[in-house]
């Protein structure tokens, strides 16, 4: 019995000795034999957490500005086991977003993500592909379609005119961000009144405020299972306002009429209604009542939260520099008189009110790294190689804070968006609020004419 155990001790002594060596010959075989790539450079990160705690609590776009000094305008970061990289100038930027747009046309697919999004159900964080494709096209159509009616300017018109009257009752001191807040988007009329909106903006604010950092349950997969406070704390803020847009659309579809098309919604259902008339199973598996739900708030939260976030910036430079209000107040009374909202057709009119959103937007970059992309495809920037699946970002902050193409960029100058006469001079390449390439926020064409006359109706309270 004793040589028995004996034997059966060295057999599992040999057996545990011979896994060891598989492995270790397993391991050594994969990094000698995977492809290696010449990353771009970047400070060295702790072993599974990566360079997280050196940008806690920091505004990492402005880190990226002072990191660039030392390794160039393509960096990477590692935020726990996801390797990142940042594109901290105009040049990289255009070569990888628009010069090679199909390779960083992808948007990573993160936990968090994909729990807000049902599954990658939405425009703004799906990967690239033909859903997406088919999203976005239906999309701008909608879009298109909205801003070549009378509704747009007859929208904004009504609901300025009720938001400067109701502003003009104020004495003394207000803020102004519970004016700016809802009510100017023209796309969704609801009353201001209305409870269940009103805590939909709240929500929106608290994700804009928030998210900022992240979230754990991306970077370390256990958490998963147990997930953090705050993620559980948005996934019912989240709830909420998807909540609050299938009610939307489920009114829309009660009152719907084919030839009558009233806004982006209804543009979504009609492609949904031809689809399904076609009996096109495949077209209908990309349009399900999901994918409208998740567009439509793509769309609603996405306006909602640029817009109002620029305009505050916006009223605030306005406050901190009164020559540039008296600038932009003269030029809207010699174009407006007695009227309170100008018409969109007098745009062309008003190009220093134009500049003065231009520059705030620039100066105050209210998306500084805008949304990550993720590369289709072994792809390559500044001479770097990027593996397939990386995350990058665009450093829009940095970009907007060039000295090589801004003059003291740190002043909050409306005339550098003007030319000798005064006329609006074509943009710069290095503005690029919206961002640039197949990925751009594809409601720039919307949202800039909508918040210049917002703008100008506010003259009134100035």
């Amino acid at each position: 019995m004793a040589g028995t155990l004996e034997w059966i001790s060295a057999t599992a002594l040999e057996y545990r000795i011979t896994l060891m060596l598989v492995l270790a010959v397993t391991v050594m075989v994969y990094f000698m034999t995977r492809k290696r790539y010449k990353l771009p450079p970047g400070p060295r990160g702790l072993l599974l957490l990566g360079n997280i705690l050196a940008i806690q609590n920091k505004s990492l776009f402005r880190m990226l500005i002072q990191l660039e000094k030392k390794y160039g305008p393509v960096i990477t970061l590692n935020l726990g086991p996801i390797r990142t990289v940042f594109l901290n100038n105009l040049e990289v930027v255009q070569e990888a977003y628009v010069g090679k747009s199909v390779d960083f046309a992808g948007r990573p697919q993160t936990f968090s993500g994909l729990a807000f999004t049902e599954g990658g159900k939405d425009i703004a964080f799906t990967d690239y592909g033909p859903t997406w494709q088919l999203h976005r096209k239906l999309a701008l159509r909608a879009l298109k379609h909205y801003m070549k009616g009378e509704r747009f300017q007859d929208t904004i018109t009504e609901v300025m005119e009720a938001v400067t009257v109701e502003m003009g009752t104020e004495t003394g001191l207000f803020d102004i961000y519970s004016y700016i807040n809802p009510r100017h988007l023209q796309h969704h009329q609801f009353s201001s009144d209305n409870e269940e909106f009103l805590n939909v903006c709240k929500a929106l604010d608290i994700f804009s405020q928030e998210t900022g950092n992240g979230f754990a349950e991306d970077v370390f997969p256990p958490l998963r299972l147990y997930p953090t406070a705050k993620f559980r704390k948005f996934m019912k803020l989240n709830d909420e306002m998807l909540d609050f847009m299938y009610k939307r659309i489920n009114a829309h579809r009660e009152t719907f009429i084919a030839d009558a098309q009233r806004d982006f919604t209804d543009a979504m259902l009609i492609a949904q209604k031809e689809a399904e008339e076609e009996e096109d199973q495949e077209l209908l598996e990309q349009i399900t009542n999901t994918h409208l739900g998740q567009t439509v708030s793509d769309v609603f939260g996405a306006g909602l939260d640029t817009s109002r976030q620029t305009l505050y910036w916006t009223v605030q430079y306005l406050a901190a520099y009164p020559e540039v209000q008296a600038k932009l107040h003269a030029e809207v009374d010699r174009v407006l008189g007695e009227r309170r909202v100008p018409m969109l057709s007098e745009r062309h009119k008003l190009p220093y009110t134009e500049a003065v959103l231009y520059e705030s937007m620039r100066k105050g970059t209210v998306a500084p790294l805008s949304l990550p992309h993720s590369t289709t495809c072994d792809t390559t920037v500044a001479g770097y190689e990027i593996p397939k699946g990386t995350m990058v970002f665009a450093n829009i902050f940095a970009i907007h804070h060039d000295p090589r193409h801004w003059k003291e960029p740190e002043v909050f100058n409306p005339e550098r968006f003007l030319d000798d006469s005064g006329r609006f001079a074509p943009k710069s390449e290095s503005w690029m609020p919206f961002s640039v390439g197949k990925r751009a926020c594809m409601a720039e064409a919307l949202a800039k004419p909508e918040l210049h006359v917002v703008l100008a109706s506010l003259h009134e309270v100035f």
